[in-house]
């Protein structure tokens, strides 16, 4: 009998390379658009929550210090600022809650002390806190994230005189 002998050709080797080459490119280009994605993904996920977390900060504040006549919109050292006034062991003292050099600030006061918008307290870094008294105790809060979108929410004084 003749023993049959396999000759070796030129595309049993460079299929299985190409093969190879193929499945690594396409490995390669997943990994990059799916870290892109990714990546946008993470930045948009912190934009939203230093916005809400803003917004949500402002509102305990307000609810903590719900009483007739105690928050109301004023200005500090010409800054727009929601104004929570307090009364401690028979002192009154006023919290500042505004959005200074890129910050959602707090100053907590006595109430005739000279203060200037930089002595408050960094809360979060907030490109654009904003608010409006649409009503007498109805707060409209507003807050711009990076890429330009607004997340904002209303809060309301429920105690009345």
């Amino acid at each position: 009998m003749r023993e049959r002998t396999e000759r070796k050709h030129v595309i049993d080797f460079l299929f299985p390379l190409a093969l190879f080459f193929v499945l690594t490119a396409t490995s390669v280009a997943l990994v990059v658009l799916a870290s892109g994605t990714y990546s946008r993904q993470v930045q948009d996920s912190e934009d939203s929550f230093a916005s809400r977390t803003a917004l949500s900060y402002v509102m305990e504040k307000i609810h903590l210090a719900d009483e007739y006549g105690a928050v109301y919109a004023g200005t500090f050292d010409g800054q727009d600022a929601i104004v929570i006034r307090q009364t401690y062991s028979e002192q009154t003292y006023v919290t500042y809650l505004y959005e200074y050099d890129g910050y959602l600030r707090e100053l907590f006061i006595q109430d005739g002390v000279d203060a200037k918008a930089s002595d408050g307290r960094k809360i979060l870094a907030s490109d654009c806190f904003s608010f409006d008294e649409t009503q007498d105790g109805l707060f409209h809060l507003y807050c711009t994230n990076k890429d330009g979108s607004i997340s904002d929410t209303y809060v309301s004084i429920k105690s009345t005189p």
